[in-house]
């Protein structure tokens, strides 16, 4: 039960929640930021102050909603980081049959776009869990909070900085990419397809976008094509609209409600 729930409540905890795999080695496709080179900020179309509200919904029934903001900039063992936070709250009717209240936070530099520090706290029915990371990226490290160490790649994503880093990529249909992500003690390739573009009507409005489908390259949820189905606009934004993901008892849309622009650092031109 815990499971399944967890799937469909938890909007951007997705693929901390499931991504058993292989471990990834270097990974193709985008080439890292130098952190010697990377002096100025890039430019992004994002920045503090966006947030992205979304419905999120289990067949037919509408089970609660997910937020995703970008609060603000903080500084992190000496490097100035986005912070990013995702919230995702079951509504009172499906609370009285499973509770959730969980929170996701991410602090990725502003200039490489590397995530520095990582922290799940996962309020599941009876379920608790609470995972705090910190990434060195010299030492090519993951630091857990209960003094676990283990080893992972230069440019390693959480899996809410991934969000972001796909983002800010040059999408064209039929484009394949690949980055570093790291979860569940883990580092795993994730293999990003661009499948074509549709236009998406939802509650936010109707929008051109690109559909997009994460894979893992492994074991495990993900390693099959379908099973997750992003929209992203067809717009320097590029921001996730409609997510579209099949369980093994049914299937679950999270729908964008509303959409707050935010202001860039160094806006894209």
């Amino acid at each position: 039960m815990r499971s399944h729930c967890a799937m469909i409540l938890t909007l951007f905890t997705l693929l901390g929640i499931l991504l058993p795999g292989a471990p990834a080695g270097a990974a193709p496709g985008i080439e890292p930021i130098s952190e010697t080179a990377a002096t100025e900020i890039p430019a992004v179309s994002f920045g503090p102050g966006e947030k992205m509200v979304y419905k999120i919904g289990y067949g037919l029934v509408n089970a609660g909603e997910g937020v995703l903001e970008l609060i603000g900039t903080t500084e992190y063992q000496g490097h100035l980081c986005y912070h990013v936070q995702s919230r995702a709250n079951s509504n009172r009717f499906f609370s009285s049959i499973y509770k959730v209240r969980d929170k996701v936070v991410s602090y990725f530099d502003v200039h490489t776009l590397y995530s520095r520090y990582f922290y799940k706290r996962l309020r599941e029915g009876d379920y608790k869990k609470t995972v705090e990371i910190s990434f060195d990226h010299e030492a090519e490290l993951a630091r857990y909070a209960d003094g676990n160490v283990y080893e992972t790649v230069r440019g390693v994503q959480d899996v809410l900085s991934a969000f972001y880093y796909v983002r800010i990529q040059d999408l064209g249909e039929g484009d394949v990419f690949e980055l570093p992500a790291h979860s569940s003690r883990k580092t795993y390739n994730l293999k990003v397809y661009v499948r074509g573009k549709e236009t998406v009507k939802v509650e936010a409005g109707t929008f051109d976008c690109y559909r997009v489908e994460p894979i893992m390259q492994g074991e495990g949820l993900f390693k099959h094509e379908g099973k997750l189905t992003l929209f992203v606009t067809d717009d320097q934004y590029r921001v996730p609209v409609l997510i579209k993901t099949k369980v093994p008892v049914g299937s679950i849309d999270v729908e964008l409600k509303e959409y707050h622009p935010g202001r860039p650092l160094n806006p894209k031109p």
